[in-house]
C-alpha cells in the first residue's frame, strides 16, 4: 500500500513539474505569436507549483531527500544521534500537522471564492495541499517511531563511516 501511494504522490509531482514547464514555455511562446495570448496558462503555472510542493513533502521525508542538516549525523554517540533524529522527525510531524490543519480550514471556508481566471473553487485547489501535509504527518511519524526502535537505517550509516574515514 506504501509504494502505491509512493507512485501517487510522485505521479502528481511530476505532471504538476511537467505542466510549470509545458505552461511556462508557452508563455514564453506566446509573446511572438500573433494571436491572443492565454490568460489561464500563469494561473495553472502557479497552482501547479502549489501541487508539485506539497505532493512531493511526504515523500521527500521517507526518502530523506528533503533539505537537511546533517551535522549531527556525525557524532559518535549512536544513541544521541537517534534522539536527535527522532525529535526532529517529530517537529516535521507537528508542522505537518499545523499544515493539515490549515489546509482543512482552506478547503471548508474557500468555496465560494473562485480562481480568478479558470474560475475553479479555491477550495478543490487546496486538497492536493491537504492530501500532500496528511501524508507528510503519517511519514514523518513513522520514520520517527522507525529511527527509535531501530536506529539510524545502515545506508546512513555506512556513508557516515565512509564519511569520517575520509574516503
Amino acid at each position: 500500500m506504501a509504494r502505491i501511494i509512493t507512485v501517487i504522490e510522485l505521479t502528481i509531482g511530476a505532471v504538476a513539474v511537467l505542466m510549470i514547464l509545458v505552461l511556462v514555455f508557452y508563455q514564453a511562446l506566446q509573446r511572438y505569436l500573433p494571436f491572443e495570448s492565454l490568460a489561464w496558462t500563469g494561473e495553472l503555472a502557479r497552482f501547479a507549483l502549489l501541487w508539485a510542493t506539497f505532493s512531493a513533502m511526504g515523500l521527500l521525508v521517507t526518502s530523506r531527500g528533503h533539505i537537511a542538516l546533517e551535522l549531527v549525523d556525525s557524532i559518535r554517540n549512536p544513541m544521541i544521534v537517534r534522539i536527535i533524529q527522532v525529535f526532529a522527525l517529530l517537529v516535521v510531524a507537528a508542522a505537518a500537522i499545523g499544515l493539515s490543519f490549515e489546509a482543512w480550514a482552506l478547503i471548508s471556508t474557500q468555496g465560494i471564492v473562485k480562481s480568478p481566471v479558470l474560475r475553479i473553487p479555491m477550495s478543490w485547489i487546496y486538497i492536493p495541499v491537504l492530501v500532500g501535509t496528511v501524508s507528510t504527518t503519517i511519514r514523518a511519524l513513522l520514520s520517527a517511531a522507525d529511527v527509535a526502535l531501530h536506529g539510524p537505517r545502515a545506508a546512513d550509516i555506512e556513508e557516515d563511516q565512509v564519511e569520517v574515514a575520509g574516503l
